[in-house]
């Protein structure tokens, strides 16, 4: 099994190869690369699980071959979530959220 097909057995949605291969790369690694022990209990490979899950969490319902695809709002949000906590495991809370805004002062 490779990167791109452990990945995309997260999930029966139907997530394009292109997707995959820019996760993967996105965070150093390579979609064809065989997945070993040690692969997967990388940092990289376990970004690249988490940015999958977040795009799950935000992928359009589809449908394909006569199958429907789709997430209800809860599974949207378990999907995220579940993409959040691997974030926070290995200590990349900020890659998700970005920048972040706030109000401070008298003044807006």
């Amino acid at each position: 099994m490779n990167v791109a097909q452990s990945l995309r057995s997260i999930s029966a949605y139907p997530i394009p190869t292109a997707t995959l291969q820019d996760i993967a790369e996105g965070v150093g690694l390579s979609a064809d690369m065989e997945l070993s022990q040690e692969v997967r209990q990388s940092k990289e490979f376990r970004r690249a699980q988490a940015q999958t899950y977040i795009w799950l969490s935000e992928a359009p319902n589809v449908t394909q071959n006569n199958v429907s695809f789709s997430f209800s709002e809860d599974e949207r949000k378990r999907l995220r979530t579940r993409g959040e906590a691997i974030l926070d495991e290995i200590g990349d809370e900020d890659t998700v959220s970005g920048v972040t805004y706030g109000y401070k002062g008298e003044d807006l």
